[in-house]
């Protein structure tokens, strides 16, 4: 038997596959590290690799391949698996936007019709399409599917199939239909029926009401459906595989007919309220049941007619007025997370959610900055208010046993880190989410830039010309300028108290460059591309002309290229309410 490398010892940078061409891993997508984001020749893929403990490696490969034939748009590609005495690995397409958990968090009451039709129309035709050639999901939850431009496209197709048990490690808990629990697990397409029905009741519901019982804490009613469709929606949610539905497509059929013509609500709150109870009872309790009633409504009609008592009037409480704040609000400003090994994450600045113009808007740029288009922040985000130093950044790199980048001998300490490729600013962002237990990654581009905009629609925040004391440049009129990087937070900080925006060292980003803004996200997410050669720098250095220092100057470069005024700030997502942390 082969002795395949250990998927828990795989480390950020390292090459995986052949030496000619090889995957260079760039960051772990689960905390086992056995998914991993890697870099081809420029392109991203998806690996995930064969683990010893969950199944034979002959059933991987034979699963990897047969579900590298699946071919529909609300799928991500999958690709054959790569096998050598060494490494063996499945690889699929990366896919971009952002999962439905954390879409769905915008919606905790539920979300309009029309969004959930968009979200689960093309899904539920691709699963009807495999269904019938006899392959399956597997792992539907809220993290395999990711919503890009109002789509949900499933991620991971299959890939969990060859094993022997998928457990709550693969796939929430909450979605496991009845026969994951059995000694000897049974998987089918009607698998997937059962957590498709779950996904959806998260989406007209709110994503809260997956830690409800299905059978007695739904509701009676939804307000923008009819009560033949909920009742329809409610039997198909049934555990039992006879109640599940045969085609996903007719499921968003009869939604998508209450857009246009919704029938009257006729059921009474009695009437609700049986059907409700009913849900709940076996066959043989609703017979004996309904023998007891028939002996009860013979005898309330038997019953001679006594004086009804009079009714007091409930005394009137006067309830006083709470305001309440959101989850959101009630999150500190800033931030300053304990590192488990010691110390603390980068100081980061709580920005709310925004809608505002991106690119240029002075027409002083170039064409890549345009068209200047409107973008919707709908959740806020904590983004750091320094640049990463190089105090931060060196605990990290003898941590991890990397190679410390040089300073040009400017000095470290509170000088921003600087000779870093766009892989060393993301093995830092994976490493401070392990040592912080929460999410922290690179800014997508509309958070960098509505970040330095600070709500202004001038070319710096502070506008348009450039003015001592606000910007570190080549003329900007500091003593820096064209010499070399000042230390963090020597100038002035903009209105969301962030500092050097503007200057000091251009900053990585997440997104792949594109060369225009057409066709690009109108609402926060990060942009990739199917060829990503390049990564994008924002907010110009200690270097650059003013110009390239403007909020909507962006410039690309390869990811494995470093230079002395490149650096780098990070984002950590906001996923729940009860953040606790250091503050201010």
């Amino acid at each position: 038997m082969n002795d395949f490398y250990d998927p828990t010892k795989l480390k950020i940078g390292q090459h995986v596959g052949v030496e000619l061409d090889p995957y260079v891993l760039n960051y772990p997508m689960d905390s086992h590290k056995t998914t991993w984001v890697a870099d081809q020749g420029g392109r991203p893929f998806v690996l995930r690799f064969f683990q010893s403990n969950k199944g034979k490696v002959e059933d991987f490969l034979q699963n990897a391949r047969k579900y590298a034939s699946v071919k529909h748009p609300a799928i991500t590609p999958n690709y054959p698996p790569f096998y050598s005495n060494l490494w063996v690995f499945s690889c699929s397409a990366v896919c971009g936007g952002e999962n439905l958990y954390s879409f769905l968090g915008k919606y905790p009451d539920g979300a309009p019709l029309n969004v959930v039709i968009s979200l689960f129309d093309n899904i539920a035709k691709a699963l009807d399409q495999v269904h019938r050639n006899g392959l399956f999901h597997g792992h539907l939850d809220l993290s395999s599917i990711h919503v890009v431009n109002g789509l949900g496209l499933m991620t991971g197709f299959g890939s969990h199939n060859w094993m022997k048990r998928i457990e709550d490690s693969e796939m929430d808990a909450r979605f496991f239909p009845p026969e994951y629990l059995k000694k000897e697990q049974q998987r089918s397409s009607t698998s997937d029926s059962f957590a498709f029905m779950r996904l959806l009741m998260a989406a007209l519901l709110g994503e809260s009401i997956l830690d409800k019982d299905f059978a007695t804490g739904l509701p009676d009613t939804h307000p923008n459906l009819s009560d033949a469709t909920w009742s329809r929606l409610l039997k198909w949610s049934r555990e039992s595989e006879r109640h599940r539905p045969k085609s996903l497509a007719e499921v968003i059929r009869i939604i998508r007919a209450n857009l246009y013509k919704p029938e009257v609500s006729d059921s009474s709150a009695t009437k609700r309220a049986v059907k409700r109870y009913a849900r709940t009872l076996s066959p043989v309790t609703i017979g004996a049941a309904a023998f007891v009633a028939t002996g009860l409504v013979a005898a309330i009609i038997l019953w001679p007619e006594a004086t009804p008592p009079k009714k007091m009037a409930a005394p009137k409480i006067i309830q006083p007025e709470i305001e309440e704040k959101t989850p959101f609000e009630a999150l500190p400003q800033v931030l300053e997370e304990p590192l488990i090994s010691g110390g603390t994450a980068p100081k980061i600045e709580k920005i709310p959610p925004a809608t505002f113009i991106m690119g240029d808007q002075g027409h002083m740029g170039d064409d890549n900055e345009k068209p200047a288009h409107e973008v919707d922040i709908p959740n806020g985000f904590y983004i750091s208010k320094y640049e990463v130093t190089f105090d931060q950044y060196d605990k990290f790199a003898k941590a991890t046993n990397r190679e410390l980048p040089p300073d040009n001998g400017w000095g470290r300490g509170l000088h921003p880190v600087i000779n870093v490729s766009w892989y060393d600013a993301k093995a830092y962002t994976a490493w401070i989410s392990s040592e912080t237990n929460a999410e922290y990654r690179l800014p997508t581009e509309i958070e960098w830039e509505y970040s330095a905009r600070a709500d202004s629609s001038t070319a710096f925040w502070y506008g348009d010309n450039v003015k001592q004391g606000y910007s570190v440049c080549d003329s900007c009129g500091s003593k820096w300028d064209g010499v070399s990087s000042a230390p963090v937070g020597s100038q002035a900080s903009n209105p969301l108290g962030l500092f050097d925006m503007h200057g000091n060292v251009a900053e990585w980003v997440e997104d792949c460059y594109h060369d225009t803004y057409d066709g690009a996200p109108t609402k926060n997410q990060v942009w990739l591309a199917n060829q990503c050669d390049n990564r994008v720098l924002r907010g110009g250095s200690w270097f650059d002309i003013p110009r390239v220092g403007r909020s909507s100057t962006r410039y690309r470069a390869q990811p494995d290229l470093k230079a002395s005024n490149w650096g780098f700030r990070v984002v950590r997502i906001i996923q729940q309410a009860d953040d606790l942390a250091k503050s201010e």
